[in-house]
């Protein structure tokens, strides 16, 4: 029985090999979709430690290379597969290779690192068969055979690709010991293993402690270290910031060594692991925790205090819209789940926020970071506090400045102006509405203002001038635009309290436009292919302009009104001393490229937000002019180096008016009535600007 056995099981063989040259030989072909394009490709068989595979899609042959399913890899040679389908990529994981392969992508990440494919070897691709209705990822097959380590033959006269696995991968896994761990007198840690591992490190609280799980091994400790009854190795630290560490076989099946570092203060860590794999170092750093922030009194000044456990690093920023000071404590924590706000009122400070942060780009993922952001009063835009220290406290003291005594306050398309008394006093109000100034007198005695200019420049306010006038602080308000107002005091009371808004009847004579038509003089500007001066489309659309708005009513002013060089910064010192309600410069474009063409609109990007930017007096601008005139449109630039933009005290559009470079631009653009089309945009655009702002 046993010898015919033998031979029946020789038969086996035998019809197998026979049926797989059979079919080499008739070369049996399917259908399937790749890239979206139907194509015959030939179906091969293989063999894993001479077992055939088996799939609803067939590995075949593409570009020369066996492609194989996915499946394949996980359930023929004992890797670990994910697919992700919202990035389309496979991830391949063993006990010592990481393969990361994208379709359709020519580049694979080996255990981190980036590399191209093989030359000649296809990337992964989703795969239809002409009998199925779904998708299966294909591989190539050597390529991912070979980099996890086993065996790949093919042979070409039969057509049948041979894998033979590497048995040692398995008994690496279980041969992997854990046989080293190190403390330094600094509390640094050394976990070392005869061979490279992977781990995963957990924080527990109550009490403070690490653990850290290192799969496929077993705790086996050269030093003599010995196990007590319940199998733990217990290591007696004591020094800073670790008490003392446990080492155990936490599992057999699966192995799983279990490190369990106990902490005895607050501290951040970093594992960081050695070239090899074969070692993790374990680093600590003291965290400094925010215990309090209170207002107090510093030799005789109001300041705002930070108590800390101890003296940390720090990282002082500036942001605007809207303006504050951030102060960043670094290797710091404070108790808090959420955000906490200081109701603290100090200079132009006007609250404080303390919170743990997430660390954005500035910062590594794991870095701990607390943030104290310092929000600032409105209408200031130039913020500066002192930051000192004393010992473990940090102390904020916002420089001396004019608002102390005064507050202005943001609320939309309303501002709100107070100045605050000593006592109840008396006050006058005046307010020039055609140089749109109010003045306000307030008896010294009953105030504490200090003289001095408060460049506020907002959208909305351009400055405040505090002075001395026969025994009365004098308080000049410059507004930007025309304003109507309300007196929310009483004549007689402690707090003088104004409301300001946009005067919506203003008229177009009360406006004062500045117009800047681009180059002039020596400087002409971009030459067209026909010899056209741009500093002349310039002049030529600029007259139109002054000549239409001044028909309409308005008030304006040209920074040229014929063939004169001027400054860039000249231009704005123009707009800027005589309070122009908005500027706009007129230029037209040029490009080596002699085909585009079109319209463009440039504005300063730091005032894009806000009540009448020059963001929107630009976009408004922008959309009307190429209605009226058909341009194509080049959409809207950020320009923040360009001097006319940056220098202007008020809103301002630069309008590119085609490209000179571009021969059917030129034709337009020197045309006169296509000329009066431009100003007809420019003119609705404005006075859309005006209607809203």
């Amino acid at each position: 029985m046993k010898k015919w056995g033998s031979i029946l099981s020789l038969l086996i063989v035998l019809l197998l090999f026979n049926s797989f040259s059979i079919a080499a030989k008739n070369y049996s072909y399917t259908t399937v979709t790749i890239d979206g394009k139907k194509q015959s490709v030939s179906t091969v068989p293989v063999l894993v430690d001479g077992q055939a595979i088996t799939s609803d899609v067939p590995p075949f042959i593409y570009k020369d290379y066996t492609m194989v399913p996915i499946r394949f890899v996980a359930e023929s040679l004992g890797s670990e597969v994910n697919w992700n389908g919202k990035s389309k990529t496979v991830t391949i994981n063993d006990s010592k290779k990481q393969i990361v392969l994208g379709i359709n992508s020519s580049y694979v990440y080996i255990n981190g690192q980036k590399q191209k494919l093989p030359n000649g070897v296809p990337s992964p691709k989703l795969v239809n068969t002409s009998n199925a209705n779904y998708s299966r990822t294909m591989i190539p097959l050597r390529f991912v055979s070979e980099t996890l380590g086993h065996n790949v033959k093919w042979d070409n006269e039969k057509r049948i690709a041979y894998i033979e696995k590497n048995k040692d991968i398995d008994k690496e896994i279980k041969e992997t010991e854990i046989n080293s761990i190190v403390v330094d007198s600094n509390s640094n840690i050394k976990i070392s293993a005869s061979s490279s591992f992977k781990y995963q490190a957990t924080d527990l609280t109550n009490p403070s402690r690490i653990v850290v799980d290192i799969p496929d091994t077993k705790l086996n400790l050269k030093d003599g270290s010995k196990a007590d009854e319940d199998g733990i190795v217990n290591i007696s630290v004591g020094k800073a910031y670790v008490d003392k560490i446990s080492a155990s076989q936490f599992s057999t099946n699966p192995s799983i060594t279990r490190i369990v570092i106990n902490l005895n203060e607050n501290a951040e860590y970093k594992i960081v692991p050695t070239n090899d794999g074969k070692t993790i170092e374990i680093g600590f750093t003291k965290l400094n925790k925010v215990e309090n922030v209170k207002m107090e009194t510093i030799n005789g000044q109001e300041a705002i205090v930070i108590y800390n456990s101890f003296k940390p690093r720090t990282n002082t920023l500036k942001l605007s819209n809207p303006n504050r000071i951030v102060l960043d404590l670094l290797d710091s924590t404070v108790d808090l789940e959420n955000q906490i706000n200081y109701n603290y009122q100090l200079g132009i400070i006007k609250n404080v926020r303390v919170s743990q942060f997430s660390p954005d780009s500035l910062y590594k993922p794991d870095d701990k970071v607390v943030r104290v952001v310092f929000d600032i009063q409105d209408g200031i835009n130039t913020s500066n506090v002192k930051i000192s220290s004393d010992g473990n406290k940090i102390i904020i003291m916002p420089d001396k400045n004019s608002w102390e005594g005064l507050k202005y306050e943001n609320n939309g398309n309303e501002k709100i102006f107070f100045i605050m008394a000593k006592n109840e006093t008396g006050y006058t109000i005046d307010y020039d509405t055609f140089k749109r100034v109010m003045e306000i007198n307030v008896p010294r005695e009953n105030v504490n203002l200090t003289s001095g200019t408060i460049n506020v420049n907002d959208n909305f306010v351009d400055r405040i001038v505090i002075s001395d006038n026969s025994g009365n602080n004098k308080v000049e308000i410059y507004f930007k635009k025309s304003i109507e107002y309300a007196v929310l005091s009483k004549e007689v009371d402690s707090e003088i309290k104004i409301k300001f808004s946009r005067d919506t009847q203003i008229e177009p004579k009360e406006r004062l436009i500045v117009i800047d038509p681009g180059h002039g003089g020596k400087d002409s500007g971009a030459i067209s292919q026909n010899g056209y001066y741009e500093k002349n489309v310039t002049i030529s659309i600029a007259n139109k302009l002054n000549e239409r708005l001044r028909e309409l009513g308005y008030n304006t002013e040209m920074t040229r009104y014929d063939d004169t060089y001027l400054g860039l910064y000249e231009r704005t010192d123009i707009a800027n001393k005589i309070n122009a309600d908005i500027f706009v410069s007129i230029h037209s474009n040029a490009h080596n490229d002699k085909s585009i063409s079109g319209l463009q609109t440039l504005y300063h990007p730091s005032k894009e937000e806000g009540d009448g930017s020059s963001y929107q007096l630009a976009k408004m601008i922008h959309e009307e002019v190429l209605k009226s005139t058909g341009l194509k449109d080049k959409r809207m630039v950020e320009r923040p180096k360009l001097a006319v933009l940056r220098t202007s005290n008020m809103p301002a559009a630069l309008i590119e008016v085609g490209f000179i470079s571009n021969l059917e631009d030129e034709k337009l653009i020197t045309d006169s009535a296509f000329q009066d089309k431009v100003v007809d945009g420019i003119i609705k655009g404005i006075e859309r600007y005006f209607a809203e702002y």
